[in-house]
């Protein structure tokens, strides 16, 4: 594989960013706009809210950028340290994108 995205192609069968995983994003995110509890009005809103992200995290214009943005593993970084970086990454670009 020559990049993230493609790695993810390769896998069309499965979203790389489930619904569990979201709940990190969700954290990230929320947490820098506004506080969860007034963010969510209930278990609904909490709900739509992850699924609207694990779209637009499963996205070909998030995994495009995301893929730009981490590229390859740096020299003598860990896979724990790649990946820690990479969600950090697409915190950031999912922010900036609901930010809009």
């Amino acid at each position: 594989m020559s990049n993230f995205k493609n790695f993810v192609e390769s896998r069309s069968d499965k979203k790389m960013i489930s619904s569990s995983s979201v709940q990190y994003l969700t954290a990230q995110i929320s947490g820098t706009l506004i506080s969860t509890s007034d963010l969510f009005g209930d278990d609904k809103d909490r709900e739509n809210f992850s699924s609207e992200v694990v779209q637009l995290a499963n996205s070909d214009e998030v995994l495009t950028e995301l893929s730009e943005s981490i590229g390859d593993p740096k020299e003598n970084e860990s896979e724990d340290e790649f990946v820690d970086r990479a969600k950090s990454t697409l915190a950031t670009i999912l922010k900036n994108k609901l930010m809009k």
